[in-house]
């Protein structure tokens, strides 16, 4: 959402001309504050603190994905060997 030119001042620099509003604490920012996000205007701080509260949710995001891609590997696995095993049997066993 870009502001009209000149229509307000930049919360961060006083001296310059507002050009988006951050959607997250409604300040009217300058076009080097203001960052675009996912089509979302943010300023450089809101930013910031989405980076924090990313990074805090990463680290077990991440082990809960391991585990569960060792746990769909496990059953594809068991899965594989069965129809390994019937395979067999309905061949008629080892030659």
């Amino acid at each position: 959402m870009a502001l009209a030119q000149g229509a307000r001042i930049c919360a961060h620099h006083p001296e310059r001309a507002g050009f988006a509003l951050c959607m997250s604490c409604r300040l009217v920012v300058c076009q080097e504050c203001a960052t675009t996000r996912d089509g979302i205007n943010y300023c450089r701080p809101c930013l910031a603190k989405t980076h924090a509260v990313a990074g805090q949710a990463g680290p077990w995001r991440r082990i809960v994905a391991g585990l569960a891609m060792a746990a769909a590997s496990l059953a594809l696995f068991l899965l594989c060997a069965r129809l390994m095993v019937w395979a067999v049997v309905l061949l008629g066993g080892w030659r």
